[in-house]
């Protein structure tokens, strides 16, 4: 498609995103699971009550065409409301073929409005087969743009890296580490032209002893927007990233994790960097696609950036500066400001538990507490860990490499799930916590200062009938606190793809769940699932990590093309008011 039939879609989308703030009652979703708290809350929907979301009154509008969609999807969808009749929500999904789409949300055909390659001549995604001493044991066959990228309305831009490979020269022979390059753009939704110096390349930034190379990192977490930044009181976008699978070649270091943080007005300005492990290896931000979380530690405080990593060196003990399996509190200025360790950090580390398998959630303020704001991290050792974002509680463990048999941490509260890995994050609503580990039931725990200990209740109130698979995020959505409007969203998948255990695709399967009531014995009552009805209501392929987006009386979810046999095409599946009989 010519650049020039965009430029003219997005002049009108310029328009309907102005007149926004005439409309009443509708939504945007312009982050990773709606907000800086990634607490996965849509406190806004007043179509999907419990009572309409029935087999006979709630199903699938519209997928996606065949062949439609270029690429795999592991972005949320993401979307921007207005006021032109007919064209009043426009949906945008990005494809592992380095492709944005933008969808006509309202619309009974899920018509593609417009789309916009954004690799440039001489590029094509990444090959997995090219990178990653496991060859992309968990993505397959290429990688693209895989983070959910950011929208900032006050200046009609999107924010999105795509990573990409050269086919000039001797990059097709040589496969060397130059070929390979993550771009930052900036993208002008009213004309799809690139904004403030973008494109930028992700540079080789030199910190201790380490240096980030585009050739072994993944750009998994979705992307975080800040309006200040404390160096020039500009606006900031932060990107992070992880090591790719296996971490490069065998008998060398484990890659890094990054975080980067660029000028929001100007790209091209030298980035803000802070790695995880300056003088180690590892400690990959990755959190199963969760985006970096933001938020005061206090009533009136600072602003902070929280984030997970995975394994990798520990050794502030020790006075280092290397952070593997921590919670880690960052200023927006990059610099360390508090962290929580686990104990028994180096057995999580030789044992692959790495703590940031799990997207951090901010529980909003006041809620568990009048005195004390929390934040929540998932672990592969199947625990929830609640910290004081004020005071994380540092780390309570051996000075030497050895694995001790039992220790005190010293955060706010740990509740034990299970022995399975969480490769998700929870989600909120009126005090309470939705949380599913890995092939588990989604779980309700209370939150509540009078919880014992506190702020969660370590018992859950209720769970679902059915285990969910690998990496289910769940979200919630509801007409702020009213009864019988809270829904909680998830989405049933097999993990795939994972060369390690041979999955092969199967349908994605989205349950709706009535937040509020329990039936004895403690069950989360099931309002619906889109296999009741699987010929009007069945799902593409399912992606690891997926995230339903609930706004405006619909779900969208980005799956797979289950008619394609070579696995690489997507597909986005929309959901909302269908009383189509089953058949």
């Amino acid at each position: 498609m010519k650049r020039n039939c965009f430029l003219q879609w997005l002049s009108i989308l310029l328009f309907m995103i102005l007149c926004t703030s005439f409309l009443h009652g509708q939504t945007n979703v312009l982050t990773w699971r709606n907000n800086n708290w990634r607490d996965g809350q849509n406190s806004t929907e007043t179509t999907l009550t419990q009572a309409m979301v029935t087999s006979s009154s709630f199903g699938r509008i519209c997928s996606t065409a065949s062949g439609a969609i270029d690429g795999q999807i592991y972005t949320q969808p993401l979307v921007v409301t207005g006021g032109i009749p007919g064209f009043n929500h426009v949906v945008y999904i990005e494809t592992m073929n380095d492709t944005i789409y933008a969808i006509d949300g309202d619309s009974a055909n899920c018509a593609v409005i417009n789309h916009l390659s954004l690799l440039q001549p001489q590029e094509e995604a990444v090959p997995c087969g090219d990178v990653g001493g496991k060859q992309c044991a968990t993505f397959s066959p290429i990688i693209g743009i895989l983070g959910t990228p950011v929208i900032d309305t006050s200046t009609n831009t999107m924010y999105l890296v795509t990573w990409t490979e050269s086919t000039a020269g001797t990059c097709p022979t040589t496969k060397a580490p130059s070929c390979f390059v993550h771009h930052l753009h900036a993208l002008n939704i009213a004309n799809g032209a690139e904004k403030f110096n973008g494109p930028v390349t992700i540079p080789s930034v030199i910190s201790g002893t380490t240096t980030f190379a585009s050739f072994n990192h993944i750009q998994r977490p979705g992307l975080l927007l800040l309006p200040k930044i404390e160096s020039n009181g500009d606006s900031a976008v932060y990107v992070a990233f992880s090591e790719m699978d296996g971490g490069g070649v065998v008998g060398q270091s484990v890659p890094n994790g990054w975080v980067f943080s660029f000028d929001a007005k100007d790209l091209s300005v030298a980035p803000v960097a802070w790695t995880t492990t300056p003088n180690g290896e590892g400690g990959g931000v990755w959190m199963s696609g969760a985006g970096l979380a933001a938020g005061i530690d206090k009533t009136g405080g600072n602003t902070f950036i929280y984030t997970s990593t995975g394994d990798g060196t520990f050794d502030v003990e020790n006075g280092g500066l290397d952070y593997g399996d921590s919670f880690v509190k960052l200023t927006t200025g990059l610099t360390v400001a508090g962290f929580f360790t686990p104990y028994n950090q180096y057995c999580a580390d030789i044992q692959d538990g790495d703590l940031g398998s799990g997207g951090i959630m901010l529980i909003p303020n006041g809620i568990g507490s009048t005195t004390v704001d929390f934040a929540l991290a998932n672990g592969k050792d199947g625990n929830i860990y609640v910290m004081d974002r004020a005071n994380p509680g540092g780390y309570n463990g051996p000075n030497t490499n050895t694995c001790p048999t039992s220790g005190t941490n010293l955060n706010f509260e740990t509740v034990p799930v299970g022995t399975k890995a969480f490769y998700s994050t929870g989600a909120f609503w009126n005090q309470t916590l939705y949380s599913v580990a890995n092939n588990s039931p989604l779980r309700k725990y209370r939150i509540s200062a009078t919880c014992t200990p506190a702020p969660i209740c370590t018992t859950a109130s209720a769970s679902s009938a059915i285990n969910f698979g690998f990496g289910p995020v769940p979200v919630t959505s509801s007409n702020g606190d009213m009864t019988g409007t809270a829904v909680v969203w998830a989405i049933k998948g097999n993990g795939w793809p994972n060369q390690n255990k041979n999955l092969k695709p199967a349908r994605a399967q989205l349950f709706a769940y009535d937040a509020e009531h329990v039936t004895p014995p403690s069950t989360l009552p099931e309002l619906w699932d889109s296999q009741q009805c699987p010929t009007r209501d069945g799902a593409g392929n399912a992606t690891k990590f997926t995230v339903p987006t609930v706004a405006n009386g619909r779900v969208f979810m980005g799956t797979m093309d289950p008619t394609d046999a070579t696995n690489t095409k997507g597909e986005l599946d929309v959901y909302g008011a269908n009383s189509t009989n089953c058949h």
